[in-house]
């Protein structure tokens, strides 16, 4: 998407609706080799272009329905769940680098629109990520996988956003990079950007 076409999108808008991983930051290859050291010793095999935008248990229960396995029991899955963040937790405070464009666009977006945070990771990986970008204390609210009962493709977590803010979902964008997410966004009636296209370059003439 151009960056006149992101202009468009944020016309009118009051509040911006961002997932994190994919989104606002390049955690994909992180949360890949996370799943694969947590299963490749189960012989599991990882498609993660199906499990991103998921919260971990459900993938980690997609992964076990795609390789013919029965369903693990929920101490099984507790522990796998905890070994892949403890994984990912340890490449992110090593390896995690914003995308680009990113910090631009915030620190322009922060004071023109309300900015909320919608992700299917949990509390304590995503936290320790913003911490590392220096993104803390952008969003409000921030709604984490421990946060809803169903997350994307339910558009649970979005609805509570809109719920909490009192703005309504055609004030709204999603910004997004998921197929879950943006089913989710979707169900929720609030416009979407696909975050892997789109140009952040605001121009400095622009006025919203």
């Amino acid at each position: 998407m151009s960056n006149l076409g992101l202009k468009n999108k944020l016309a009118g808008k009051r509040l911006l609706i961002f997932d994190f991983d994919g989104t606002l930051a390049d955690t994909t290859p992180l949360h890949e080799q996370a799943f694969t050291e947590t299963l490749s010793p189960l012989g599991i095999p990882v498609d993660y272009q199906r499990l991103a935008g998921r919260k971990t248990a459900d993938a980690m229960l997609l992964c076990f329905a795609d390789a013919l396995l029965s369903t693990p029991d929920a101490e099984t899955l507790a522990e796998l769940v905890a070994e892949k963040q403890r994984h990912v937790r340890a490449l992110i405070s090593e390896l995690l680098e914003p995308l680009p464009g990113v910090d631009e666009f915030l620190k322009w977006a922060k004071h023109r629109f309300e900015m909320a945070l919608v992700t299917s990771g949990s509390r304590g990986t995503v936290e320790l990520a913003l911490k590392k970008l220096g993104y803390s204390g952008l969003f409000e609210p921030m709604l984490f996988a421990e946060d809803v009962r169903q997350a994307k493709p339910s558009p649970e977590g979005f609805l509570r956003v809109l719920e909490i803010t009192k703005v309504a979902a055609e004030d709204a964008l999603v910004f997004e990079d998921s197929t879950a997410g943006f089913a989710a966004s979707k169900a929720a009636l609030i416009d979407c950007i696909d975050a892997r296209t789109m140009d952040l370059t605001i121009p400095k003439s622009v006025v919203l």
